[in-house]
């Protein structure tokens, strides 16, 4: 399970545009920031700022390190090993209500309800299943238990009059969804891109839905964050590392096809599946009410102990 994951843990740049205007003026003093964080599109932000400039422009000099999985990011950060990362919202909920103290001040990707196509339960293309209340009863893959998607799809099926508990799940890297579907090892997978993209192209399979539809509303997928005592320690440096994240936010949300050369020099990901692919939309804003369905969600079906509000995960100078 998710939070397993995390308790076990716990015990990239590249240049492809000019700098801005903005990037050209540099502070008198700068402040080093270790970042870690596993490759994945909502980094583009991220990545655009480090290429750009915005960082050094902010006064920041963010030395970047990569991480295969959320839980090593965890673990990075909890041991002082880098300063700031980005992390799964479910990792971060999971660790936050056994008492690790990880404070949130930026978004990443967030999905909006109906209108984002980053991410899909697939199934085969000849499959006779229709609509999700069909999943009542069949083998579906997520990538872990309890992870967003896991509790998007059960919230949609439940909210649909039927009956999530009867679903058997099993868990299965995204990469991996479609063989496994094709080889009749599950009825239905969660995916998202790069991978669903790819996966559609190749025509083996269809999307039943969005799992993410679930969800009442916008919600966030991902978050940037760092120790309590280090966001304690650096205000001010957090405060600028946020400000420049936001003003690459913007740029990338509003011109996403310039950045299929950024997201292949920083992950290496085929440059025709990274032009196919469904881009995240990046978070400008930091609500708690985008947090707060995905705690509801993880405490209705038992995969943390009991609720809590999603304020209480956030640094207070973003509160």
């Amino acid at each position: 399970m998710v939070w397993q994951l995390i308790l076990r843990a716990l015990v990239v740049a590249a240049s492809i545009l000019a700098a801005s205007s903005a990037a050209t003026a540099q502070p008198s003093s700068v402040t080093t920031i270790r970042f870690i964080a596993a490759a994945s599109d909502d980094l583009l932000p991220f990545w655009y700022a480090q290429s750009t400039g915005l960082f050094r422009a902010a006064g920041l000099n963010v030395v970047t390190s990569s991480a295969p999985s959320g839980a090593i990011v965890a673990q990075a950060i909890v041991g002082g090993a880098d300063d700031i990362g980005r992390a799964s919202l479910s990792s971060l909920i999971a660790a936050h209500i056994r008492g690790v103290p990880f404070v949130l001040f930026a978004p990443s990707a967030i999905h909006r309800k109906q209108s984002s196509v980053n991410s899909a339960i697939l199934v085969a293309a000849n499959s006779p299943l229709k609509s999700v209340l069909d999943l009542q009863g069949k083998v579906v893959s997520c990538t872990a238990i309890g992870d967003i998607g896991y509790l998007g799809l059960r919230s949609m099926i439940d909210a649909q009059g039927g009956d999530s508990s009867t679903v058997r799940w099993v868990e299965i890297p995204i990469s991996a969804v479609a063989a496994a579907i094709d080889q009749g090892r599950v009825d239905a997978g969660v995916s998202s891109e790069p991978f669903m993209s790819r996966d559609l192209t190749a025509g083996k399979v269809r999307s039943l839905a969005d799992m993410l539809d679930g969800y009442p509303g916008e919600i966030l997928e991902g978050a940037y964050f760092s120790m309590h005592d280090f966001a304690a320690a650096n205000p001010d440096a957090i405060t600028r590392f946020v400000r420049a994240l936001r003003q690459a936010a913007l740029y990338v949300n509003a011109h996403s096809s310039e950045m299929v050369p950024l997201l292949v020099a920083n992950t290496g990901m085929d440059p025709d599946v990274a032009a196919r692919m469904h881009l995240a939309v990046i978070g400008v804003t930091f609500d708690p009410s985008q947090i707060q369905p995905v705690v509801d969600a993880a405490a209705k079906y038992k995969i943390i102990p009991q609720r809590f509000d999603a304020r209480d995960m956030f640094w207070t100078a973003v509160r």
